[in-house]
């Protein structure tokens, strides 16, 4: 979609903290994880095959500590159904959840600040 290039920038300016956490995402994003030489721990499918779906298993079973999801406020999506049912998936195990770059960043900021 279109935050993918906003995506992208947000790791090039976060990449040193990143690189301190276990990362995984969908097939896109992690392709461009590797391609800024972070190395993701898994990939699941492309968002709108099932690997929306596939992030939110790995957050019920305790897996994923925050869910970083840019949404394009000015474009719709094919799979709406699934990028609300991980943003409402968060809301219920009280996972993190940033749908935007201020967000996100504030909520890496608090993360990395508390590793041990």
């Amino acid at each position: 979609d279109n935050m993918k290039k906003m995506m992208r920038q947000f790791v090039q300016v976060h990449k040193e903290m990143l690189g301190d956490f276990q990362l995984t995402g969908t097939g896109t994003t992690c392709t461009m994880l590797r391609s800024e030489d972070l190395v993701p721990i898994g990939s699941t499918v492309s968002g709108p095959l099932g690997g929306d779906q596939q992030i939110g298993g790995m957050l019920v079973s305790g897996e994923v500590d925050a869910v970083f999801f840019f949404r394009d406020p000015f474009t719709s999506h094919a799979h709406i159904a699934d990028i609300e049912a991980l943003s409402r998936l968060s809301d219920c195990y009280q996972v993190y959840y940033a749908s935007n770059y201020r967000s996100a960043s504030a909520i890496l900021n608090f993360m990395h600040g508390n590793l041990k």
